[in-house]
């Protein structure tokens, strides 16, 4: 979760210094067409990060984890019985409350990434219909999200 604020954090101000950017040079078709691109890929790439988030916690919560997992954790004395945990379980099922199904996950789906696809295709189509739509800053907008985050974790990943 630390990581995704830091590229939240990240894209905020890439996103600010694209904005600058398109006021100094007075160019409202780029600002328009990049800002429009960009905070679409956000809502998608957030819809992803949710969903994936939610995917491994539901996994780990249902004991499908990998088995060297497993072998660290290994009850060696035989202290605590399986079927004890499985009447655990079904004695206390969890239930999600009506807006956590809404906005977290429903199998792979959620609605911030629907709205993010919606958005990106209305934007698409209201840029297109004004006649202001303009293919390179467009797709540079939409790229944005994706190399920033990529960049981020290679960078990351180096270090630690």
């Amino acid at each position: 979760m630390k990581e995704f604020l830091n590229i939240i954090k990240i894209l905020i101000a890439v996103d600010i210094g694209i904005v600058v950017f398109c006021m100094l040079e007075n160019n409202q078709v780029w600002l328009y067409n990049t800002q429009i691109a960009f905070f679409s890929s956000s809502l998608i790439i957030i819809g992803s990060f949710i969903g994936y988030s939610n995917m491994v916690k539901s996994q780990f919560q249902n004991g499908n984890v990998g088995e060297d997992i497993l072998k660290k954790y290994d009850d060696k004395y035989d202290l605590y019985d399986e079927e004890d945990e499985i009447k655990e379980e079904k004695s206390n099922p969890k239930k999600l409350k009506w807006y956590e199904a809404l906005f977290l996950s429903f199998r792979g789906f959620n609605i911030v990434k629907i709205l993010g696809y919606l958005f990106l295709i209305a934007g698409f189509l209201w840029l297109k219909n004004i006649g202001i739509f303009d293919v390179i800053s467009f797709l540079f907008g939409v790229s944005i999200v994706p190399a920033i985050s990529l960049i981020y974790l290679f960078i990351k990943r180096k270090s630690t």
